[in-house]
């Protein structure tokens, strides 16, 4: 090692422990350390600056700003230079220090290799105090934007830093920049789009605490898609997912397809001219009431999408319930065969106080009690033929809400919704039937008839509703083909039977319909 190095060995540990002493004591020796330190291994990657801000030694840089400013403006191997170093680990005082040399090249705008400026930086690692400096002295650092189009207000939320855009924020609403908050990148998302899109409760509520951001709320991005598209198309949907959808929708949110024309929910008059005429005031009125009926009860389109992933939860939960009802029926199972009409074999079944009685027919362990009671094998019979529907149905439902298919067919939608309404009523007719089967009162009272039969009219109303629209889908789309038949085999003019025209037009009326 030769005597350069070596005295460059020693500014660099002057450097990391910040000794102003060592730096004086090295300048009185050769007042060309600072220039000849720069070619050697120690300060290859850094320049003694550079490590005395990393460092954070405050007086030790203000000695070497002193005696070399220039020190300023270098960078290290990253291309940081000084007041990037500063910005990233918060050392509020060294950049004021550096700010107020005036420099040049200006190393407020100075990017390092990744395009970054100071402020950049800053607002990445959330130091507040430094953001609010930076922006002081340069106010048109809160202009630049990164290769992706991205904004200091972007990096705020894409790194969770809340305090850093609210700082941005109070900066933007002081200055009448307020436009940029509604800025998007390359991806035409704003960072009410972002904070939906990493599922920031704090951000998303302050966000549209602001007017200007709350009133570009339904801004979409480039798949033409607005914050609540975003949280609603997230694949993991759990209860963060669900408190960012109320708000925004409390705020007013809508979805994309929302801007497109709905179509008319009142079923079209037939001919409303003839049916008055034949009808008269009856059939009007009875018109008005279908319509009002189907204009209250109209089902959501966006409804499947919001409920999918807790249909399948719930269509889990009946499967199990179904499944654990057969190994573990009502009244128990025979633990072993019985010997003789005083075998004890009762008494190690899971009623042993139920005395041998002709009432039980032949039974075998691992039956149910109540399948081998003569009076109660039917009602029992119906119990386990519900709860087989029940589990059939939940599996079917599990099956068709994980295909995956599209929301726009109809017809499974309509499928889908029937299992899950035949799983609910088959599930309470078996609960009422296991009340019946264990309950030592046989004769049902009225409070339980009326909470039956209105169990069964809400399921029956409800199924009732999602048939009415399937059904009128489904006729509308009939006529449709009726009509596009009809059009196709109509002749595009008169003419004989024998003429060649007519059959030459019947022959390409067939081939467009074929």
């Amino acid at each position: 090692m030769n005597e350069t190095e070596e005295v460059a060995k020693r500014l660099y540990e002057a450097c990391l422990s910040g000794s102003v002493k060592t730096l004086n004591e090295l300048i009185g020796a050769d007042q060309l350390i600072l220039d000849r330190a720069g070619s050697t291994e120690c300060f290859f990657s850094d320049t003694p600056l550079h490590v005395a801000v990393l460092r954070g030694h405050l007086d030790f840089a203000k000695a070497l700003l002193r005696l070399k400013p220039e020190l300023a403006t270098e960078v290290d191997s990253r291309r940081c230079t000084p007041l990037h170093l500063a910005s990233t680990e918060g050392h509020i005082e060294l950049v004021r220090e550096l700010l107020h040399l005036h420099v040049k090249p200006d190393v407020c705008t100075t990017r390092d290799q990744d395009g970054r400026t100071p402020l950049h930086l800053a607002v990445m690692k959330g130091r507040v105090e430094v953001i609010r400096e930076l922006l002081g002295a340069k106010s048109c650092l809160v202009h630049d934007k990164l290769g992706r189009g991205e904004t200091v207000l972007h990096l705020s939320v894409k790194y969770n830093r809340l305090e850093a855009l609210k700082a941005l924020v109070e900066y933007l609403q002081s200055n009448n920049m307020e436009s940029l908050l509604n800025s998007i990148d390359d991806d035409g998302n704003t960072i009410l789009h972002l904070a939906a899109t990493f599922k920031q409760v704090d951000t998303i509520e302050y966000l549209l605490g602001i007017k200007s951001v709350k009133d570009h709320a339904n801004d979409k991005n480039r798949n033409g898609s607005t914050a609540l598209d975003v949280v609603e198309h997230c694949p993991n949907r759990d209860l963060k997912t669900m408190e960012i959808r109320e708000l925004l929708l409390q705020a007013g949110v809508q979805r994309s397809n929302c801007d497109e024309p709905k179509p008319n929910p009142e079923l079209p008059p037939n001919n409303p001219p003839r049916t008055q005429h034949c009808c008269g005031k009856t059939g009007v009125i009875f018109m008005g009431c279908i319509s009002w009926f189907w204009t209250r009860f109209r089902v959501d389109r966006d409804w499947l999408k919001e409920v999918r992933g807790h249909l399948i939860t719930a269509a889990a939960l009946t499967g199990t319930m179904a499944y654990q009802s057969i190994l573990s029926p009502p009244g128990g199972l025979w633990q072993d065969n019985p010997e003789s009409p005083n075998a004890s074999s009762l008494a190690h079944s899971p009623s042993p106080n139920l005395p041998y009685h002709p009432l039980f027919g032949d039974h075998r362990a691992g039956q149910a009690i109540l399948d081998t009671m003569r009076y109660g094998y039917g009602n029992y019979e119906a119990y386990l033929s519900l709860n087989t529907i029940v589990l059939g149905t939940s599996l079917s439902t599990i099956m068709l809400a994980m295909t995956g298919f599209p929301m726009e067919n109809k017809f499974l939608t309509w499928l889908l919704v029937f299992t899950v309404y035949i799983t609910i009523s088959c599930m309470g007719a078996a609960y009422v039937i296991a009340l019946h089967l264990v309950s030592p009162i046989k004769n049902p009272s009225v409070l339980l008839l009326v909470l039956v039969l209105g169990w069964m009219g809400v399921c029956a109303f409800v199924m009732t509703l999602h048939s009415c629209h399937f059904l009128v889908w489904l006729g509308n789309k009939l006529v449709k083909l009726v009509q596009g038949c009809y059009k196709c085999c109509k002749p595009t003019r008169r003419a004989t039977p024998n003429s060649k025209d007519n059959q030459a037009g019947s022959h390409k009326c067939v081939g467009s319909f074929c």
